[in-house]
Order: structure tokens, then sequence, then C-alpha cells
């Protein structure tokens, strides 16, 4: 018969070869003593069987007459089964150990795909995120430099609306304080106006002409309100050296020379000259009124003129209210702009 214990311990440690083990654990020298009786038993089995084959005819029959040749078989049977036994077990120890390092084996290679496959699919979530934040980054500079843009548009409106309420403020202040009578009260009307425009373009109206590039605002402003705040000036057109004539008669002698240098053109290069013939024409008057009685003319405003058109430019002879104003208020600025 078949011995079916074999058959349960394939796969299964038999209970001997768990004490086994267990002895093993314990006395650690008793896997070498099995070892050990396993080969002696295998030696035994050999001479048992070298024996048998010297043994003639004669002593085989006394041998089975006596009952040794079966004691010996018996024997050598039971040699045979401890040792197949031994390494029946010995190989299923093995298998099972086989059998786990192949299961760890396969553990560690799935472990390892899977930490290969994570380490692909980290590399992929980098690569989507450094693509990600390139393309903030991006979209971040573009709104720096829409906020900056902005920002400096912002500020530069700012900066506009400072230098036109300075500009508005002083223009108020010193045409009131002209108005008032505060100011030029004791001159004649065509002094006052170039005064007037004088110190307005000396102050943050000059400013905000050459930030903001507009020079109409503030000149035709104050050309009205000189022209507003003068209900004397004569309503049609006039000489103009009638008008010149008229200005150096009206002012005091003790103010003439004060006047005459405040107004004077002779240290003007000549390259702002030529763009300025009202004031040319009005500062040579004073200057010609200062000369004594023997070397001034009789007329200065028509000299002033003459002299004009001689070194300067053609001027007209005749002109009206708006028109001096103006003319005197647009030289004024220019030059004024100019020495800035």
């Amino acid at each position: 018969m078949f011995d079916t214990s074999y058959t349960q311990n394939v796969g299964i440690p038999s209970k001997s070869t768990c004490r086994l083990e267990e002895l093993q654990r314990q006395v650690p020298v008793v896997g070498d003593k099995a070892l050990v009786d396993l080969i002696n038993g295998i030696h035994v089995s050999k001479d048992i069987i070298r024996y048998r084959k010297r043994r003639g005819f004669f002593g085989q029959l006394i041998d089975t007459l006596d009952g040794s040749d079966r004691q010996r078989q018996l024997l050598l049977d039971g040699n045979l089964i401890a040792g197949q036994e031994a390494l029946s077990n010995w190989v299923l120890e093995l298998t099972d150990s086989l059998r786990i390092s192949q299961v760890a084996l396969a553990v560690t290679q799935n472990s390892l795909l899977e930490a290969r496959d994570a380490i692909r699919s980290q590399k992929q979530q980098l690569h989507a995120q450094q693509y990600a934040l390139l393309a903030l980054s991006q979209q971040l500079d573009r709104i720096a430099c829409h906020v900056s843009t902005r920002f400096d548009q912002l500020e530069a409106r700012v900066r506009q609306l400072e230098v036109r309420v300075a500009a508005n403020e002083d223009l108020d202040r010193i045409v009131t304080a002209w108005a008032a009578g505060q100011t030029y009260a004791k001159l004649p009307w065509a002094v006052q106006v170039a005064l007037l425009s004088r110190e307005i373009f000396s102050s943050s109206v000059a400013i905000y002409e050459l930030e903001t590039g507009d020079k109409e605002r503030f000149r035709q402003l104050l050309v009205n309100k000189i022209l507003a705040d003068s209900k004397h000036l004569p309503k049609s057109f006039f000489g103009l050296a009638d008008l010149l004539d008229q200005t150096w008669t009206e002012i005091a002698k003790g103010d003439r020379e004060l006047v005459a240098d405040l107004l004077e053109v002779r240290s003007v290069p000549f390259q702002r000259i030529v763009n300025t013939p009202y004031l040319f024409v009005i500062g040579t008057t004073l200057e010609l009124v200062n000369l004594p009685e023997a070397a001034r003319p009789s007329k200065p405003g028509q000299s002033a003129i003459a002299l004009c058109h001689a070194q300067v430019d053609k001027i007209s002879r005749t002109t009206d209210a708006r028109e001096f104003v103006t003319n005197i208020v647009e030289e004024t600025a220019n030059n004024c702009l100019a020495i800035i």
C-alpha cells in the first residue's frame, strides 16, 4: 500500500519535522546529528548489501533458516525508509523555502514595478507642475507688466492732475491779486499785461505746459481774464505806436528806469528776440525813453517799431485789445519756456 502520510507531507511540515525544527532551534547540533545518522544509515545499508552479496548459497540458506537474513532485510528496509523519509522532509522544506523565496521575489518585483510606476507618475506630475508653473510665471509676468503700465499711467495722471491743480492755483492767485489792484497798480495797461504774463509763466503754469505739452489752456484762460478785468480797453483797432507812446507817458519818472530794466531786451539772445517782436517794441520804447532828452526821439514808439522792422521782424502797425494781449501772452510764455 502507498503511504498516505507522504502525500500529507507535501507542502505541510509533519509533526516530527516541526519537533525536529523546534529541537534544532533549541539545540543547534541536532541538525548535524541527524545528518550524521543519515550518513551512518546509508553506510550500514551498504555493508548489509555487500555482506549478502559475498555470502554463498549455503550461507544464504543458513541465514534463511536461522532468521538472520530476515533481520538484516528488516534493518536494511528500515534504514532505507528512514533515509527516504529524512530526504523527503528536507526536500519538502527546501521546496517550501524556495517557494517562499519565489513569493518574496514576486512581491519584491511587484513592489519594484509599483515603485517604478509611481516614480514615472511622479515624474509626469512634476513635468505637468513645471509646465503649470511656467504658464503661471508667464501669466504673472503679463499681469505684472499690465499692472506696471497701468500704475505708470495712473502715476502720470496723478502727476498731471497735481501740476494742473498747482497751475490753476497759481493762475487764480496771481490774477486775483492783479485784479484787486495789489500788483502793478501804478503802471500803464500795456506794461501790466507784459509783467503779469511773465509772472504767470514763471509759476507752475510753465511746468504744466512743459510736462503736458498743452500750450492753449492757460494762455487762452489768461487772455480772457485780462480782457474781462480791463474794462477801459478800446473796443476797436488802434495804432500800436500810439499805444506805446501813451504807455511811456503814463509811467512816473521815478518808475521808468525800473520798468525799462524789467522789460529790457538788449541782453536777450537774438534767437529769442526774433520770436518776441511785441516785447521787443515795448522794451525798446522804454529804453529810448530813458535816453537823455537830446538823444531821445520825439516818438519813441514809432522809432521802436522801425527798429523792430529793421532788426527783428515785420510787425503790424495796427492792432486791437485781444490781438495785443494774445501776442504779449504767447511771446512771454514761449520766452519763459525757452529760458527753462
